[in-house]
């Protein structure tokens, strides 16, 4: 692992234009093997904590909105694509061709698409949270700090969705509601 991810969680962190992070004893780049001796967790840890157990969070209940819509707007793009399918042989039937049944096909094969649009944003998002997530992870092992992260997501009818957090580290409780 990479010191300046121990950085990132330190108070003694800062960060300059040359560098990037630094060490503000030293203001140099952090220089340790394994485990930074100086290191001192306490805001920006539990910020750290929060932000990335949240993302980690909301990627998870962004899969299970994409579970849904996969299946919601696959049975609807699947029932359009069935009305295009049988209104175009009885169309044939009657010795007609009409360009409504191939307006009806796109509309169809774009209802399917939203599906998987959201399973794949569902994906990207997992990506992105699921390694920041294990680096944190592995960051308060070493450190041998134990955490317990609870949180609650919910959207209301305008699509806004509410965070509940919870997070307990070294007996303190820090409780937090966010709105986007």
């Amino acid at each position: 692992m990479e010191n300046s991810k121990h950085c990132e969680i330190c108070d003694l962190s800062s960060f300059n234009l040359h560098d990037g992070i630094v060490c503000s004893l030293t203001d140099k780049k952090a220089n340790f093997i394994k485990k930074c001796p100086d290191i001192q967790l306490d805001n920006k840890m539990k910020e750290k904590l929060i932000e990335i157990n949240t993302e980690f969070q909301d990627s998870k209940y962004v899969k299970k909105l994409a579970i849904g819509n996969i299946f919601f707007y696959g049975l609807i793009g699947l029932a359009v694509l069935y009305l295009c399918y049988y209104l175009s042989f009885k169309l044939l039937e009657l010795g007609v061709f009409h360009t409504g049944t191939i307006v009806i096909f796109v509309i169809g094969i774009f209802i399917v698409g939203i599906g998987f649009g959201t399973l794949n944003y569902s994906r990207q998002k997992s990506n992105v949270s699921s390694p920041k997530k294990i680096n944190l992870d592995m960051l308060t092992e070493l450190y041998q700090i134990r955490y317990l992260f609870e949180s609650n997501i919910s959207t209301d009818v305008m699509g806004i969705k509410e965070t509940k957090i919870k997070l307990i580290v070294n007996g303190e409780t820090i409780e937090k509601v966010s709105r986007y």
